[in-house]
């Protein structure tokens, strides 16, 4: 299922280079079985990931021929973490001081979210200084 996020094939070409046809050779057949075996795949991943978008979503991606070309632009869009956005979080976690008014349960909670929070980031909060 990795293989269409990873791999971009094309049709393979029908003619060489002096403009020979080519469609009868053992080359060529393999390279269009190759070709279309990766099509299905490629089909059923890219109609998987837009299955399990949020409908306001799929609009956005849907418009992409290929998985990779959609996997591709989700990860340029989300999978990158503004600075802004890490250092918020750095400044709530080095801010947070604990609440007497809380129960024990809150403050484990509030903890728990901006751990996750940062993990989510992927960068240590104590490399951040």
């Amino acid at each position: 299922m990795l293989e269409p996020l990873q791999v971009t094939m094309s049709v393979p070409a029908t003619k060489d280079k002096d403009d020979k046809d080519i469609t009868s050779t053992e080359e060529y057949q393999a390279s269009l079985v190759a070709y279309q075996a990766w099509c299905k795949k490629d089909h059923k991943v890219r109609y998987t990931m837009l299955y399990c978008m949020h409908d306001n979503l799929i609009g956005e991606f849907e418009n992409y021929p290929t998985a990779k070309e959609i996997w591709d632009n989700i990860h340029f869009k989300y999978g990158q973490t503004l600075e802004t956005r890490l250092r918020a979080l750095h400044l709530k976690w080095m801010a947070y001081t604990i609440d007497s008014s809380r129960s024990i349960t809150e403050r484990l909670r509030t903890l728990q979210a901006m751990l996750r929070d940062l993990k989510a980031t992927s960068v240590d909060i104590f490399e951040r200084e």
